[in-house]
């Protein structure tokens, strides 16, 4: 006679998780809670990975940034179906938002759920997103609250006895207002850092434009007449570009009067950078002035 299965253990920060034993099932409010806590924990993820991708894509061009803002829906939906399935399956039968609300989930009988399960019933999940959130406020007012999903997947949510609400109401509302803030702070934090990137990419075509300035008013004092080919002057600025700055140049030319003008593209924006020498006496005095559409990029003494 063969032994009879031994029946599972929950660990003991959770009640016994047995079918028809009058425990209280989570309703549609403290569920949201729950999952606006996950939502936060995986909002953190989500935020650092895009925030280096988007500091890789200001970093390696503008092309290579739109190729990785792409991706990042993508991850967002791979990390939260992995974050759900692996703690819904876990020891504990719940994510640390239903944990910290006082649930857990098990299926129909009771029973802790495997990891294809758990998974399975997180990817049921958008059935109720399809029927515009109806799936979602199932969950307030069927009888043991399922949410659709829930039925999909045969799962129930239970809430342990005596869990106190009020502490889960502050702890969301300080967490809404540190989404906020985080929001706020990235709102102005990426867009800054984008920027400065930029300009450090612009700095690296000036710098070779700002060392021909010698050689040109070198030459134009030993021949009386400014240069007008690069060849004259013994160096051409767009083979000193730094690597990490030539998606910006489209060239650097030498006109007729000894000026310097480098044609860029920064941001989809066409601009110049123009550096014209003036003959003062026995010295030679150089105005850099740059296209209104690409100015924020360029260092103040070329935003005339």
């Amino acid at each position: 006679m063969s032994a009879p299965a031994a029946t599972y253990t929950p660990p003991v920060d959770q009640p016994p998780p047995l079918a028809g034993a009058g425990l209280p099932y989570g309703g549609f409010w403290v569920r949201f809670a729950a999952h606006f806590v996950d939502g936060f924990i995986i909002g953190i993820g989500v935020f650092v990975v895009a925030f280096l991708l988007t500091l890789a894509g200001a970093m390696l061009g503008a092309g290579f940034s739109e190729a990785l803002s792409t991706g990042i829906s993508l991850i967002m939906v791979v990390m939260s179906q992995l974050y759900h399935a692996y703690f819904v399956s876990s020891e504990k039968m719940a994510t640390p938002g239903k944990r910290l609300c006082g649930l857990y989930v098990t299926d129909i009988e009771g029973r802790r759920l495997s990891f294809g399960k758990a998974l399975w019933r997180n990817v049921a999940a958008l059935f109720s997103y399809l029927t515009l959130y109806i799936g979602f406020i199932m969950a307030g007012f069927t009888e043991r609250k399922q949410a659709l999903h829930d039925k999909i997947a045969g799962t129930l949510v239970h809430r342990q006895p005596g869990s106190s609400a009020a502490i889960v109401i502050v702890i969301v509302l300080v967490l809404f207002f540190g989404v906020a803030v985080i929001g706020i702070l990235a709102a102005i934090a990426i867009p800054a850092f984008q920027d400065y990137s930029v300009r450090a990419k612009v700095n690296g075509v000036i710098y070779p434009m700002d060392a021909a300035k010698t050689p040109i008013a070198e030459y134009a004092a030993n021949k009386g007449q400014w240069p007008t080919t690069w060849e004259q002057v013994g160096t051409n600025p767009m083979s000193q570009v730094q690597e990490s700055s030539r998606a910006l140049v489209e060239e650097i030319r030498l006109e007729q009067n000894g000026t310097i003008v480098g044609n860029l593209k920064i941001q989809g924006k066409q601009g110049q950078i123009r550096m014209a020498p003036k003959q003062l006496g026995d010295r030679v005095e150089w105005t850099c002035t740059s296209s209104p559409e690409i100015k924020k990029y360029v260092p103040v003494k070329c935003r005339e």
